[in-house]
């Protein structure tokens, strides 16, 4: 005998997700759908009661934390037009002004703007900044198992709030089959404020 459906039951958390339950009843033993993110079956006096919950939206659930990295001062994005000799010459004072190799250079007689305010910076004992740091959690209801092969890749999270001038990388993926889907959680990293990953590193 085919079975009947008997009650009908929609439901939508707080993230946006809706399932959808189905009860039906037989007066022979059925099985659950397979496909069904879940299903339960009982036989009382002869009669089957089978009931079974699908999604019905799958909506993306974004979460985003910031926080904040002490990097080195030079690093800040107002320094970034600072040249390749000057943050060598910089780097190789640091470390011992008196280096042959900087030829007498000393960041006190450097008329760079840039070069001024970050030798003051250094006379004042600021040495690091806090650097704001996004990390976007994305999770999702997908049909196939995912692929993990983007970890460690520049990625775009798909987050619509504003990040700033930076780029991400999928630095973590977790995965839970639910029926016949998944439910997929991905983290990316944003990079430091001003500045992007570097693709020859973290290539797309």
């Amino acid at each position: 005998m085919a079975k009947t459906e008997t009650q009908i039951s929609i439901s939508k958390d707080p993230s946006g997700l809706i399932t959808k339950t189905i009860t039906s009843q037989s007066l022979t033993w059925e099985n659950g759908n397979d496909n069904a993110r879940s299903y339960n079956v009982t036989q009382v006096d002869g009669v089957t009661t089978i009931s079974e919950e699908t999604f019905e939206a799958t909506p993306d659930v974004f979460s985003l934390d910031v926080a904040t990295t002490t990097e080195p001062v030079e690093s800040h994005f107002y320094f970034a037009e600072l040249t390749p000799k000057q943050r060598s010459d910089w780097a190789l004072w640091k470390q011992n002004p008196t280096n042959p190799i900087l030829n007498e250079w000393n960041p006190a007689d450097d008329t760079d703007a840039k070069m001024v305010t970050l030798f003051l910076l250094w006379q004042k004992g600021i040495l690091t900044y806090l650097a704001p740091r996004i990390v976007v959690r994305v999770t999702s209801i997908e049909t196939t198992d995912p692929s993990a092969s983007a970890v460690g890749r520049v990625q775009d999270p798909g987050y619509g709030g504003a990040t700033g001038t930076v780029n991400f990388i999928l630095v973590g993926l977790s995965g839970q089959q639910e029926g016949n889907t998944w439910r997929v959680s991905r983290e990316y990293l944003a990079s430091a404020n001003g500045s992007k990953w570097e693709k020859v590193l973290y290539g797309e």
